[in-house]
């Protein structure tokens, strides 16, 4: 169905109260909205709540919804359908309360839902709220409530209709009489000692004002164990005195105990750990009982100590006890024997060993006191002494008799040298006796057999004892040596050996026998030969010499006057010379260090022949340097000044054997300012080339400089005189930074944009340059004045306003000394624009509603500006206010409806 909103009119909002409290009646009131209108229809405007006992409430329901009346459809703006009803109530007394409450308004949303058809009665859904009234004190009251509707309207508008203001009455009956306060106080005494029995160290009094003091039975939470007690009182209250409770805690703390140790004086020792001693533990609320003591130092002899120890429990405090008593020693069994038997050369004493306990070994405690060596020995004193045992002590024999010796003769024999041999040696040995005897011989000179004795007489630990022996002497060898002395080839037969016989005694000479060419060079075999005789063996030799080579001479010689050129120089010829006419070019000569400037060497070997040894000649020429060329290469393009050195250049070498390299440091003259820089480089030459030197130049051109020219970015209240509040600085490469003057300005007297400019003339190493900037000269602005706050303690003030009241703005405007009085000349705009609430900001809340004119006007007896602002209908919104003046200045302000 095609909706035809503009033709029907919603005819009544029907309000429907209930009440509900002591002594009230239900009855129904109505509020009727009729085209444009909304009016209150009932008899007298009020509701009445009746009679309120002191200290409850009375509330009313009211019910608001649309309804559409008759069949004539209005002409003007409607409740459009779906529109969302928002239902306003307003009270103004304390004892009276409006929910659900939203803000401080009462606001509740009806969501809009009819349905329109023609003829028809049209309903919507119900919204409800309670006017909740409480009796505090006796007495007669009264207040005002005030019911809105806004919504959508059915020509795109938001509708607002308000109904008369109704009176709400009631009345409170006598109240009780008050009673007072009354303190209840427990003092508890603490803390307490266990006992076993239960403790109550607590009194408790109630008291109040004039001096009310009353004793108050103290109760206890379990009061015999250890632990935190809480006592309680409760003073019930009496016909004047409200009731009252107290509370303490106290701690009951734990007993002491007592720790018991008994033990004997004396045990005896066993070599077991021995536990003699008991122990027992008594202490408050009947605790006996027996402890297991712990035992120290309790083996061996000595002072042993026995410890029991209570740890404690839920009501004692532990505790620790001590005894002591002795462990006496044991006895031990020894048995001791000492030695019988012959000298041997070692020391005899006694041994033995002594037991303990269950057997126990304690031979380690048995101290035998020295020993015998010699024949016939004697006696020797033990004693024993041992931890836990009693000591003891005694002698015993020790018997020693001669030992046999024996003797060690041995020979060598001995080849006949001309001398007396006496090769043999003897020894005689026995128990601790070892010593070299002297040998007697006999024959023993020539070759054949010798005899030789030795004897010992005996001493007193060994027997006497004789020993022989026989030992051979050989035939002597005899040695013939053939001795050649060094030739060299001559080619002549050469005889340069001598033969010689040696050996024992003997010394002679026997013919040498030359066999083979012994003329050229090479080795000849020769030989020699001796029978032998009585004392000698017979004895030959061969041998060979060797006729040497002749040496040669080899010579190297070489053409002076090389340069070096990147390539090898062989200047050089040798040729070999020797014994027999040897005369002959020697080939190939070989060369070092001959590619680079210095000494080079060149080599030559002949290699020998059959009669002449090789050799080898060598000589030294020198291969000077060659020249070298430095070329320095730079821009040729002037290069801009930077303030800093400018070193654009390189520069290489080149010569000879591929030089063809860099030279560093470039070195630079005039080349930090504008104009002609010089530049040279050196190559100080190498091992292969001289040094040489090479020069360029290129020229450096002045830098741009820039000025700029600094004014406040803040605008300037205006003076009535010229302003000049800007400075000028120009910059420029290599650390320009300075202060340029003068500074022009131009519109600098008048509130508008003022021109400033400043011109650098250059110098140099920079060029000239000018710049400029502008600043604003503003009114000076003064306001918003009261009742509109703006800061406080340096924040922002959010000023609280009801909404829809007229809040009036004043302010003055001054050019200069002068003020600001044609609204032409001001220029003055208003916006209003919605704003954040701020979170902890600075409230005011002191504006009062006023009328007046709106429009922007300015009071010449007040002398400010005023402009009547009326602020939105909302509640819990934030606004921002802004003035602008035709300069550009600004007043701002927040606010907040309520």
């Amino acid at each position: 169905m095609k909706q035809r909103s503009t033709l029907l009119s919603f005819a009544a909002v029907a309000l429907t109260a209930l009440l509900v409290g002591v002594g009230g009646a239900a009855h129904a009131d109505n509020v009727v909205i009729d085209g444009d209108a909304l009016t209150t229809n009932v008899s007298e405007n009020s509701i009445a709540l009746g009679s309120i006992a002191c200290g409850s409430t009375a509330s009313r329901t009211i019910s608001v919804d649309v309804t559409k009346n008759g069949n004539n459809y209005p002409s003007t703006n409607v409740f459009q359908k779906g529109a969302v009803l928002t239902v306003t109530g307003s009270e103004s007394h304390p004892d009276v309360e409006f929910a659900p409450a939203v803000e401080d308004a009462g606001e509740i949303a009806v969501p809009g839902n009819w349905d329109q058809v023609r003829n028809n009665t049209l309903s919507g859904d119900a919204a409800q709220a309670t006017v909740v009234v409480t009796g505090s004190a006796e007495g007669s009251y009264s207040a005002t409530l005030t019911v809105r509707a806004t919504g959508a309207g059915s020509n795109g508008s938001t509708l607002t209709r308000t109904a008369d203001p109704v009176t709400i009455t009631w009345t409170v009956g006598a109240c009780a009489p008050v009673k007072t306060a009354t303190t209840t106080t427990v003092t508890c005494d603490g803390p307490t000692v266990f006992t076993g029995e239960a403790v109550e160290p607590c009194t408790a009094v109630a008291t109040g004002a004039n001096g009310f003091a009353q004793p108050v039975a103290v109760g206890y939470t379990p009061n015999v164990t250890v632990g935190g007690v809480t006592a309680t009182a409760a003073y019930g209250g009496d016909a004047t005195h409200l009731a009252s409770t107290g509370s303490a805690t106290f701690t009951i703390t734990k007993a002491p105990s007592t720790t018991t140790v008994a033990c004997p004086d004396r045990v005896t020792y066993t070599g077991l750990a021995q536990e003699p001693c008991t122990a027992t533990v008594t202490g408050a609320g009947n605790l006996s009982q027996d402890l297991l003591a712990s035992h120290s130092a309790n083996t061996d002899v000595g002072t042993a100590t026995a410890t029991a120890t209570f740890a404690g429990d839920a009501n004692h405090e532990g505790s620790t006890d001590n005894e002591t008593f002795e462990i006496a020693a044991a006895s031990a069994t020894c048995q001791v024997t000492g030695f019988a038997g012959e000298y041997d050369g070692g020391s005899h004493g006694a041994h033995g060993t002594c037991t303990g306990l269950r057997g126990v070994d304690l031979s380690d405690g048995l101290q035998l006191e020295g020993t015998f060596t010699d024949v016939p020995g004697g006696k020797l004193a033990w004693s024993f002494q041992y931890e836990n045992y009693l000591p003891q002590g005694g002698t015993v024999d020790i018997a020693i008799g001669p030992a046999a010796s024996s003797i060690s003769l041995t020979c060598e024999d001995a080849v006949y040298d001309g001398e007396p041999h006496e090769t043999c040696s003897a020894i005689v040995t026995g128990p601790g006796l070892w010593e070299e005897l002297t040998v007697e011989y006999a024959d023993n000179t020539n070759a054949g057999q010798a005899t030789a004795v030795a004897s010992y007489d005996g001493d007193l630990n060994h027997a006497p004892k004789t020993e022989t022996r026989t030992f051979a002497i050989a035939k002597a060898s005899s040695t013939t040596t053939i001795s050649c002395e060094a030739v060299t080839y001559t080619g002549e037969p050469q005889k340069p050996c001598e033969a010689t016989v040696t050996g024992a005694a003997l010394s002679t000479t026997t013919p040498v026998d030359y066999a083979g060419d012994h003329t050229n060079a090479g080795p000849v075999d020769v030989a020699a030969g001796y029978p032998g005789d009585d004392n000698h063996e017979a004895s030959s030799d061969t041998d060979t010499f060797v006729i040497a080579k002749a040496s040669s001479t080899v010579e190297v010689t070489c053409t002076p006057g090389s340069v070096f050129t990147g390539s090898a120089i062989e200047p050089c010829t040798a040729r070999v010379t020797g014994a027999g006419n040897l005369d002959e070019n020697v080939t190939p000569v070989t060369y070092a260090d001959n590619i680079g400037a210095g000494t080079a060497s060149a080599l030559a070997t002949y290699a020998g022949d059959v009669n002449h040894t090789g050799s080898t000649g060598s000589a030294t020429f020198q291969i000077d340097q060659a020249d070298s060329v430095v070329e320095v290469t730079c821009p040729t393009d002037p290069i801009v000044f930077n303030g800093s050195a400018i070193e654009p250049c390189t520069a290489r070498v080149t010569g000879a054997g591929n030089l063809d390299e860099n030279v560093t440091p470039v070195t630079y003259a005039d080349n930090t300012g504008a104009g002609t820089a010089h530049v040279s480089a050196a190559y100080p030459g190498d091992e292969n080339h001289k040094s040489s030197t090479g020069s360029a130049e290129f020229e450096i051109s002045k830098a741009d400089s820039v000025v700029e020219v600094t004014c406040p970015t803040a605008p300037i209240v205006s003076t009535g005189s010229a302003i000049q509040p800007c400075t000028a600085r120009v910059t420029g490469a290599g650390n320009l930074d300075e202060e340029v003057t003068p500074v022009t300005y131009t519109h600098n007297t008048a509130v508008g944009t003022a021109h400033a400019e400043a011109t650098y003339p250059g110098d140099a190493n920079h060029n000239g340059s000018t710049g400029w900037s502008t600043f604003t000269i503003v009114w000076s602005l003064n306001g918003f004045y009261k009742p509109v706050d703006m800061m406080v303690n340096g924040a922002e003030v959010v000023n609280v306003v009801k909404g829809g009241s007229t809040v009036p703005l004043k302010f003055n405007v001054f050019d200069g000394g002068a003020e600001v009085t044609s609204a032409s000349t001001l220029g003055a705009t208003f916006a209003v624009q919605s704003a954040a609430c701020q979170a902890g900001a600075e409230y005011s809340d002191d504006l009062f509603v006023t009328t007046g004119n709106t429009a922007l006007r300015y009071d010449t007896t007040a002398h400010q500006w005023i402009q009547n602002w009326q602020t939105p209908k909302t509640s819990g919104k934030c606004y921002r206010v802004r003035l602008t003046t035709a300069d550009g200045s600004q007043l701002t302000a927040l606010f907040r409806t309520k």
